[in-house]
């Protein structure tokens, strides 16, 4: 079983991101795109070297937001139109292996997408960072972020790709503005700060800042990420048992 399943992600690897690098490029083009614009054409917002080590962070993220929701949305999406989910039905391949495996190829893409977006700050604005920073970012950005690849399978269940456009579209740039990816949530008016302080994404940034800076775990984010996990799970399983059902009686 192992040795199938590591041979259909391999398969599933090159499928997806080694033939399409446009969607890697996608992912990483809009966050480094504002991140070069605020830190080298627009300086006024820029004065200090923490703020673009803070602001490298919420790009990253904001590109983990879009590989994570967008793409996996889009993707699995795709693999419904093109009838590949059929074949994994019809295979003795469990449906569960194939969404394990897109959950670790699109965390290896989010890792992707964070090295490459570290890669520039280090090049073009020289920041400096410990090497144990570095590392720790490295390992539990991509691990936190799982609830928004749950996310974006969710959505995929929806199977009609005009509505998996539409909720992915609808989730994320409203996520990345109340999560104050984009600008600081102080200057969002008080009802969008509370809904941004309870999303995945305010979540992910506020321990990745905790690890950043030193700064003692807010357990709060923590457990709020951990609900978020757990709630997305149940809303999988569930979407499965009713998929399932709907099929069987087709």
């Amino acid at each position: 079983m192992m040795t199938n399943f590591l041979y259909q992600l391999e398969i599933d690897f090159k499928r997806i991101i080694l033939r399409n690098p446009a969607f890697f490029m996608f992912d990483l083009a809009m966050p480094l795109t504002f991140y070069l614009l605020f830190t080298k054409a627009l300086p006024q917002y820029s004065s200090t070297m923490q703020w673009k080590v803070d602001y490298l962070v919420s790009m990253a993220i904001y590109g983990i937001l879009l590989g994570s929701i967008m793409t996996v949305a889009h993707t699995l999406s795709s693999d419904i139109d093109r009838k590949f989910t059929l074949f994994i039905d019809l295979s003795p391949f469990p449906k569960l292996m194939y969404y394990i495996e897109m959950i670790i190829i699109f965390e290896v893409l989010n890792l992707l997408c964070l090295v490459g977006i570290g890669l520039a700050g280090i090049l073009v604005n020289n920041l400096t960072l410990p090497t144990k920073v570095w590392i720790l970012l490295l390992i539990l950005i991509p691990i936190m972020s799982l609830p928004l690849v749950l996310l974006g399978i969710l959505i995929s269940s929806f199977k009609d790709s005009n509505v998996i456009n539409a909720l992915a579209n609808i989730l994320v740039f409203p996520m990345a503005i109340c999560s104050g990816l984009w600008w600081p949530l102080s200057v969002l008016p008080q009802w969008l700060q509370k809904i941004g302080k309870v999303t995945p994404t305010y979540y992910i940034s506020n321990l990745s800042n905790n690890i950043l800076h030193g700064n003692s775990i807010n357990y709060n984010s923590l457990v709020g990420l951990i609900i978020w996990f757990v709630v997305l799970v149940l809303a999988l399983g569930i979407s499965y048992i009713f998929t399932s059902k709907k099929d069987w009686k087709n």
